[in-house]
C-alpha cells in the first residue's frame, strides 16, 4: 500500500513537471491546465504553490501574447473575450498559490519562491482587469465581466499588491473603484444574479459612488430580493441627495413604515418632508394615502383635502387626480348606504346629495383618465359612476374604452 501511495505521489509530481515544461514551451493555457489537472486533487501536489503557479503563469503568458497581437490588429475574432477569461483564470490560480508559497531553506528560514513574481504579475496587469471587464460585458459574458471587475476591486486588498501599486503610482482613487464596482453590479444584474448585484452596488457606495442611478438600480434589485431593510436604508440616504427630483424615495420610506404598521413614523417622515418642501405635490399624495390607511375616521376624512392640496400644487399629478376622484366615489358609495328606502325620499336624496357627488367624481376621473389612460382602475370607477348616474351613453363609452 505504501509503495502504491508513493508511486501515486511521484506520478503527480511528474504531471506538475510536464505541465511546467509545456508552460515554458509556450503551450496554450488550456493545454497546460489539461496536463496539470490531476495534480489539483492529489493530497500532496494540491498543497504545493507550484501546482497553481504553473497554470496561472500560462494564462498570463498567453494573455500577453494576445495583447501583442491586438496591438498589431491581428487578434482573432472573439479574442478580447478569450483575453478576459485568461486574466480571470490566471488570478484564480495565483490567488491559490500565494498562501501556499513558503519554502524552508537549509538554515530553517522560511522563504517564498513564487510570491514576488505573482505580485509583480498581478500588479502589472491591474489596469487590464478594468478593460477586460468591459470587453467581456460587450461580449455579453456578464459573469466573466463581473469576475474581472471584482478582481480589479479585490487586488488592492492583497497587501503586497497594494504596496506595489502605491509605490509605482498606479493605485487609483476610491472614485475609480466606485465606478468599477457599479459596472460590476450592472453585470451581475444582467446575469440575473440579484444578490451579487446588490452587494456590488453597496460596495460601490462604500467607495463613495452616490449617483442617482445607483440608488434607483439598487432599490430595484433590493425590491426583487424583497429586502425591505435595504430598500429603507437606500431610500433614506437618497432623500437628501435626490429627493426633490424623485419622490419615489420618500414613497419607499413611507411604504416601509406603512407595511410594518408604524403609521406614526410614516406621518413623521412625510410631515418633515413637507416642512422642507411645502410645494411638493407628491408629498400630499403620500399623506393622503396615509390618512386613508388610518383607523381613525377623523383622519380618514383628511385624505380628500390632502389630495385636493396636491392638485392645487400640481394639476397634472395623475396620481393625485385619480385618488381624489376615487375618494369622491367612495364617499358617494358610503352616502348611498344611508339613503332612505321610500322612493320619493330616495329621489330627493339622490338629486340633492348623491348625483352632485357622482357628477363631480365623473369630472375628476375623466381628467385622471386623460392624464393617465393606462390606469385601468380609473375606467372601473367611471363605469360604476355612470351606472349610478344612469348615463347610458357615457357608460357605453367607458365600456368601449375598457375593451381596448
Amino acid at each position: 500500500m505504501a509503495i502504491a501511495t508513493a508511486f501515486g505521489a511521484t506520478a503527480q509530481q511528474a504531471v506538475v513537471k510536464e505541465a511546467e515544461r509545456a508552460m515554458k514551451g509556450g503551450q496554450d493555457a488550456a493545454k497546460v491546465v489539461e496536463i496539470i489537472t490531476p495534480a489539483f486533487t492529489d493530497p500532496e501536489t494540491a498543497t504545493q504553490a507550484q501546482t497553481w503557479f504553473i497554470p496561472g503563469k500560462a494564462d498570463f503568458q498567453q494573455y500577453d501574447h494576445m495583447l501583442g497581437l491586438k496591438q498589431f490588429n491581428k487578434l482573432p475574432e472573439g479574442g478580447e473575450k478569450t483575453m478576459g477569461t485568461l486574466l480571470v483564470d490566471g488570478y484564480n490560480y495565483f490567488i491559490k498559490a500565494l498562501p501556499l508559497d513558503s519554502v524552508t531553506d537549509a538554515k530553517g528560514k522560511v522563504k517564498t519562491k513564487y510570491s514576488k513574481e505573482i505580485v509583480g504579475t498581478l500588479s502589472g496587469h491591474f489596469a487590464d482587469y478594468s478593460s477586460a471587464g468591459a470587453d467581456l460585458y460587450n461580449a455579453k459574458d456578464y459573469d466573466g465581466a463581473y469576475k474581472a471587475w471584482d478582481i480589479f476591486c479585490a487586488l488592492p486588498e492583497i497587501p503586497a499588491v497594494k504596496e506595489s501599486l502605491r509605490k509605482n503610482g498606479n493605485l487609483p482613487a476610491d472614485t475609480i473603484f466606485g465606478e468599477i464596482a457599479f459596472n460590476q453590479a450592472l453585470a451581475a444584474w444582467q446575469g440575473e444574479h440579484l444578490q451579487e448585484a446588490l452587494d456590488a452596488f453597496l460596495k460601490a457606495k462604500k467607495f463613495g459612488y452616490n449617483k442617482k442611478a445607483l440608488y434607483d438600480y439598487a432599490i430595484s434589485v433590493a425590491s426583487g430580493l424583497n429586502n425591505q431593510e435595504v430598500i429603507l436604508q437606500l431610500s433614506e440616504e437618497a432623500i437628501p441627495l435626490y429627493g426633490k427630483e424623485e419622490p419615489m424615495y420618500m414613497g419607499q420610506v413611507v411604504n416601509y413604515y406603512l407595511q410594518n404598521k408604524q403609521l406614526d413614523k410614516a406621518f413623521d417622515v412625510i410631515n418633515k418632508a413637507i416642512e422642507l418642501e411645502p410645494e411638493n405635490a407628491q408629498y400630499y399624495v403620500i399623506k393622503g394615502v396615509l390618512y386613508e390607511n388610518s383607523e381613525s375616521p377623523e383622519q380618514k376624512a383628511l385624505a380628500r383635502p390632502a389630495y385636493e392640496k396636491a392638485i392645487a400644487l400640481d394639476a397634472n399629478n395623475a396620481q393625485a387626480v385619480y385618488n381624489y376622484g376615487r375618494v369622491l366615489c367612495e364617499e358617494a358609495y358610503g352616502l348611498a348606504d344611508q339613503a332612505p328606502t321610500r322612493q320619493d325620499e330616495y329621489n330627493e336624496f339622490f338629486a340633492t346629495k348623491l348625483k352632485p357627488l357622482f357628477e363631480q367624481a365623473a369630472q375628476v376621473l375623466e381628467n385622471a383618465y386623460t392624464l393617465d389612460p393606462d390606469n385601468s382602475d380609473v375606467l372601473k370607477y367611471l363605469e360604476n359612476v355612470y351606472y349610478n348616474l344612469n348615463d347610458e351613453k357615457m357608460l357605453n363609452d367607458v365600456k368601449k374604452r375598457m375593451s381596448y
